[in-house]
Parts: C-alpha cells; structure tokens; sequence
C-alpha cells in the first residue's frame, strides 16, 4: 500500500471533514457518544471521543480505499459493535495481524498521528484542568476511542473483500 503514516493520517483526517460515516457507523457513533456523555464528568469529553473515533475510523477507510476493498452494507449494530470490542482488543494487545491491510507499523504510526494531533487539539482546553496522572489517562482514552473507531470499521467491513 502507498504512502507512508504522516499522508495516511493526513488523509483520515482530510476524510473525517466529508462526513464519510456509514448509516451503521453514524449510529455506533451517535450511540457511543451518547452513552459518553452520560459517564463523563465533562460533555466535551463524548465530544472529543466521537472525533478520535471518527479519525481511527476514517485511517482504516483511506487503507481500504487504497487496498481496493468494497464492502456490503446491511450488517446489525450490535453484531457489528461486538467484534468491534474483539478487533480493538487484538489491535491493543492482541495479534492485530488478520485486522489489518497492509504494513503493522505504518498502521499504527498513522495511529499514533492521530492520536497525537487530536491530543494537540486538546491540550490548550484540556491539559490546564487536569494534573499529570490526569492527563495521561486522557492519553489512554483518547487512544481507546481511535483504536475503536479504526476496530469499528474493521469490524464493518469484515464482509468486504478486495476488488
């Protein structure tokens, strides 16, 4: 696969700007946010997890495109959201191998991108409020949320194959 981790992840985000969810995705998305926003103390946390997902959702699209990948739609949410749980387990510990379409570590270089630029993005309203530990389980979730987001689509797409 071409392109090397900083364009993968410049084009995820790129991606994420043009609404690229599927129906499915819109509602693991709204319904995951959702529920953040009922377990956090802050709102803009959900917020800033929505947009994490969003971004480790779109990396995966921008692998499959370029992979050629096709994909079907018609899959359940909560089919779909359980091996979500299983793929984002196997990419943070896991053998993440069978999850992925091309090289590991570009992958999850461009993972990192992300996740680094969406903790960027947050540091100036989030970093001031929080002490060190605090800050470094915000790194946690952040990453959790993107890993999801790229699992999520993994999972989605199971059904696809290359064209």
């Amino acid at each position: 696969m071409a392109g090397d981790s900083a364009e993968r992840a410049y084009k995820a985000r790129a991606l994420a700007q043009a609404h690229p969810l599927t129906p499915l995705a819109t509602k693991f998305r709204q319904r995951a946010v959702a529920q953040e926003e009922l377990d956090q103390p802050m709102a803009e946390l959900a917020r800033w997890a929505g947009e994490a997902l969003l971004k480790g959702y779109c990396l995966r699209k921008v692998e499959e495109q370029a992979a050629g990948f096709s994909v079907s739609e018609g899959a359940d949410l909560d089919v779909v959201e359980a091996r979500t749980a299983e793929i984002a387990a196997d990419l943070r510990g896991g053998d993440p191998g069978p999850h992925l379409l091309g090289d590991a570590a570009l992958t999850f270089e461009a993972l990192d991108r992300i996740i680094t630029s969406e903790l960027s993005s947050r540091h100036d309203n989030y970093r001031e409020a929080v002490d060190a530990s605090g800050w470094q389980q915000f790194e946690e979730y952040i990453a959790w949320w993107a890993v999801r987001g790229y699992a999520f689509r993994a999972a989605e797409a199971g059904q696809g194959a290359p064209a």
